[in-house]
Parts: C-alpha cells; sequence; structure tokens
C-alpha cells in the first residue's frame, strides 16, 4: 500500500508514537527486521527520519488512516497497534494488541469499537504479537457468537473478548524466517 492509495487523516500525525518501528516484521528486498525488534535507527523517533527508507515512507497504520479511531488511539497511548489491510478482497481491521492484552480488552472503549464494528458488519480481528522473531497471531471478530454478544451487552463482548484473548495467548507462535538478506535494520545484537 503506498500513500497515493490511501487517505490519512488530515492533521494526524505519528509523533512521538513508534509502534510500527518494532511491532512489525519486514521482509524486502530493501529492509529487514524482525518482528518485536526496534528498528536500528529508532530512538526516541526516527534518527534517520529525512532520509528514511521508502518503504517506511508508504507505510501508515490504521490510526493515521481512519477518521473514526480519536487521538485516545494512537498505538503508544492505547495499546492498540490498528492494521488496515485487503484480506481476500476485502477490507478488514485487526486490532493488535500490545502492551498489557487483558487490560485493554477490559476497556469500555475498546468493547465499544468492537460492538460497532460487528453489528455494522466491518471485518474484524483481534491479534496479539508473537515473542520478538515470531509471527502473530489473530482470530476473526465477526462470530455468530459475538455478534448475538454486541446485541446482549458490553459485559457479554468483554467476556468472549477475553475468551478469545485466552485462545491467541495460547497460541502455538511459529519462528518468522526471513527471506531476504543484506539489509538488516534490527537492533544492533
Amino acid at each position: 500500500m503506498t500513500t497515493g492509495s490511501i487517505d490519512l487523516v488530515a492533521g494526524r500525525a505519528c509523533g512521538g508514537c513508534t509502534v510500527c518501528c518494532s511491532v512489525m516484521a519486514i521482509d524486502k528486498p530493501d529492509i529487514q527486521k524482525e518482528a518485536g525488534v526496534p528498528c536500528r535507527h529508532c530512538a526516541q523517533g526516527c534518527a534517520i527520519y529525512a532520509a528514511r527508507p521508502q518503504l517506511c515512507r508508504d507505510y501508515h497504520c490504521g490510526w493515521r488512516q481512519l477518521p473514526m479511531l480519536d487521538e485516545s488511539w494512537r498505538p503508544d497511548r492505547s495499546g492498540v497497534f490498528v492494521e488496515v489491510e485487503s484480506l481476500e478482497g476485502e477490507t478488514t481491521i485487526t486490532l493488535v494488541l500490545i502492551g498489557n492484552p487483558l487490560k485493554t480488552v477490559r476497556q469500555p472503549w475498546f468493547q465499544d469499537f468492537v460492538i460497532t464494528g460487528v453489528r455494522g458488519h466491518v471485518p474484524l480481528q483481534l491479534g496479539i504479537t508473537g515473542p520478538p522473531g515470531h509471527q502473530g497471531a489473530a482470530l476473526p471478530l465477526n462470530t455468530s457468537e459475538m455478534f448475538e454478544a454486541a446485541g446482549v451487552s458490553r459485559a457479554k463482548v468483554k467476556e468472549l473478548l477475553e475468551k478469545e484473548l485466552k485462545r491467541l495467548s495460547a497460541h502455538d507462535f511459529p519462528r518468522r524466517v526471513i527471506a531476504n538478506t543484506g539489509h538488516d535494520f534490527g537492533a544492533p545484537g
């Protein structure tokens, strides 16, 4: 996805947030970095921001793209790294929990977002990161059970979110194999 193909929320900037600089895995010919490992140029912001690679210039998390997410949803503030991607021809929003996932799914603002999305038939996934160097995991939230809960109560949605988080946490996170070489941006070891 390139900057030209998406609309960004006017006036919204990353500021001091550098979550994408550590959470994401990158396996491209010009950059390689393990998931969960900070970029070597990330130190209270990007040390090479003016000359950062095009791949970094072109990437924008869901918080930068989705106007319905207010300032409190900035990933370093909310504990939620929102990814917007096209899966099987449909735009899907993945809510990747970072920091304290259990605390996040217990927040009314998070539950309300899920309720609104599920009721509105917005394809949602709940995700968590794996250990450094491993793949994360995600589960769909648009299930009949969640749709029913969204019509009943926030408490029922919270219960289901906790159940799904427990399932995700038990996942056997496979090691991510980086295929490209020569441009390791991971933190120096």
